[in-house]
């Protein structure tokens, strides 16, 4: 029997999903929290949750996103699945290498979010539902060996964001403010970003990181 959590700021999605989720004779309890700080507080409450479902666009200081990250550290015994709106694979793979086991667009049939669900507490990972191209984001991990490992070329999710700045034209000074950390912390990440691309200059691992769908332009 599945306790789950719906980490959800939309009163109209979360009466919807209990709805569909009521029906499922698997699923003991479905209890709801609107920001990332009321689920933290309710997790350290009710320790036998076993799925948190989480909105990656919180209205809220910390996103969805951080999120993962937090619950990762704080909950490791809650497996998460993320449900949003966006597809973009930028958001996919932040969120896989934040700790999340699936991530599924809301326009996903509810028989479907109701089976991610039981699988995700039964201990399967690394499934997105019909509406996302999961072929596609496997490529962009590349393959499968890399997708299980959850990390996109290898980069840490502090990476990526150094990753992503850099491609938005952010110069070093200006990831360091961003980040609250030091110039040579940044050049410290580029360095590594280098290494684990195999390539002697940030600018061609922004392209290829581009052309991969790893961060948006």
């Amino acid at each position: 029997m599945i306790n789950v959590l719906l980490i959800e700021d939309s009163t109209v999605f979360v009466m919807g999903l209990k709805l569909a989720l009521s029906g499922y004779p698997g699923i003991r309890s479905v209890e709801s929290v609107a920001t990332p700080g009321a689920a933290v507080a309710f997790l350290n409450a009710h320790p036998e949750i076993d799925v948190a479902v989480v909105d990656i666009t919180l209205e809220s200081e910390t996103d969805g996103l951080t999120l993962l990250g937090i619950l990762r550290e704080a909950f490791p015994a809650v497996r998460t699945l993320v449900l949003s709106h966006y597809k973009k694979p930028a958001y996919i793979l932040r969120a896989i290498t934040s700790g999340a086991c699936a991530y599924l667009a809301k326009d996903s049939a509810p028989e479907s979010i109701v089976k991610a669900i039981a699988d995700v507490a039964a201990g399967k990972c690394l499934f997105f539902g019909e509406t996302i191209d999961a072929a596609r984001i496997t490529r962009l991990f590349g393959g499968e060996e890399n997708l299980e490992a959850r990390k996109p070329q290898g980069l840490t999710p502090r990476e990526l964001e150094v990753l992503q700045l850099t491609t938005s034209g952010y110069t070093n000074a200006q990831i360091a403010s961003a980040l609250e950390i030091s110039l040579n912390t940044v050049d410290s990440y580029k360095e590594r970003i280098k290494g684990k691309f195999g390539l002697d200059s940030i600018v061609e691992c922004v392209a290829r990181a581009v052309a991969d769908g790893v961060v948006n332009v």
